[in-house]
Order: structure tokens, then sequence, then C-alpha cells
């Protein structure tokens, strides 16, 4: 903790990351944006460099659950019929050559990846743009439940996770990116926005978040 203008600021990583005001924020790891099968590769995204990560992200979500995060996963939607998007927004969604018509609600696509637990305490919050905050119920969750820092993982790194990851810090909440548990297809833009997190939010591994976690929890447990 340190002392700025006579406040008091959570500084350090147990601090960030303490399960008493923190909140995961699972983002868009899903199956037409990470599997072989899904919307991306058949439009020739390169998604098998990403699986090491989704392994990863996977992983550091259900020990962060079982160490008592409070957790969001957000899931990217697109209506039928583009009921959900202005002409500028298909104009952007099918800038690179793909089809609109991903994540459909409903479909294996829009569904988790395997081994992604929600659990019953989890909130699953659903949005259509990139920003998790816009046009959904994402702040109201947060600040209902006390949660003032965030910790945020998904894919992608350059798309859904910079949107989200920069909205929460605009929003007022501490944000922590998982550095190794955030993927891309394109590995310049990957790099791209790794390089924007460490420049201005805490950037630490799976493991390091993990480790400050279990920290955290008996620190307060001494207490």
């Amino acid at each position: 903790m340190k002392t700025i203008l006579n406040r008091q600021v959570l500084d350090t990583l147990p601090e960030l990351v303490d399960p008493r005001w923190t909140a995961l924020l699972v983002i868009d790891i899903q199956n037409d944006f990470c599997m072989p099968k899904g919307h991306f590769a058949r439009y020739g995204k390169d998604v098998a460099r990403m699986q090491p990560a989704v392994d990863r992200m996977v992983s550091f979500v259900a020990q962060a659950q079982e160490l008592g995060m409070r957790t969001v996963f957000l899931r990217q939607a697109s209506l039928p019929d583009g009921r959900m998007d202005s002409p500028a927004w298909l104009r952007f969604k099918t800038r690179d050559g793909k089809a609109p018509d991903y994540t459909i609600p409903g479909t294996w696509g829009w569904e988790f990846v395997d081994g992604l637990k929600v659990r019953d305490g989890d909130w699953v919050v659903e949005k259509f743009r990139p920003d998790g905050f816009i046009g959904t119920n994402l702040d109201h969750v947060l600040r209902t439940q006390g949660i003032q820092s965030v910790v945020l993982l998904g894919t992608t790194t350059e798309g859904c996770v910079e949107s989200t990851v920069r909205a929460a810090s605009y929003h007022d909440y501490y944000t922590v990116v998982v550095s190794d548990c955030v993927a891309s297809p394109n590995a310049e833009l990957h790099d791209g926005s790794l390089r924007f997190f460490k420049a201005r939010y805490p950037t630490h591994t799976a493991g390091e978040v993990l480790a400050a976690i279990r920290t955290a929890k008996s620190t307060a447990g001494a207490a």
C-alpha cells in the first residue's frame, strides 16, 4: 500500500489480486476464436499458435477459482442476420475477409472451450462489442460485489482483451494483465499489445499471479 495525495492506494501484486476485492475477467475463450474448427480458423487465422496459451488460460482459471477468486466470464455474441450490427460494425467485422456470423448464441462456436468451467457462483456477461463494458452490465456486477481490482486474460490480445483492459482502467478499476494467458492468431499484434500493457499496467505471468493470490490469502488469514 502507498499513499498518494493523502489517499491509500493498492500497490503490490498481492494487494492488487487479493480475493477480497478482486475478480477475474475471462474474455472470449470461445471455440470460434480458439479452435481449429472454429470461425477464425475457417477464415485462415492461425489459431494453432494460440493453443499453448489457451491451455494455460483453462488451467489458470481453474486454479484461481479453487483459490476463491470471483470470476466473470465475458462471452462475445453475434445475433443472426446482424441484428446487433450497424453498417459500420458490419464493415469492421468483415475488414479482414471473414464473415460476420461468428459466435451465434446456441452454436458450438459461441460456447466456451472445453475445460473452462462456469461455477454456480460465477457470472457470464454477454457482449456484442470488443469492450466488455460497452452495452453490458459488467460494471454493475463488479460494483455490487465490491470489486476494486480486476485480473484480465483471454482472446484476442489486440482486440477484446486490449479493449477491456483499457475500459477497466478508465472505469477506475485497478487492472492486472496475465501476460501468458492472452492470445492472438497474429503474433505482431499480440506482441504490440503486450508492450502496451507492460508500459501502463501490472503485467505478470500466471504463476506470478497465482502466487500473489496465495500470499494475499495467507496475509488476510493471519490478520
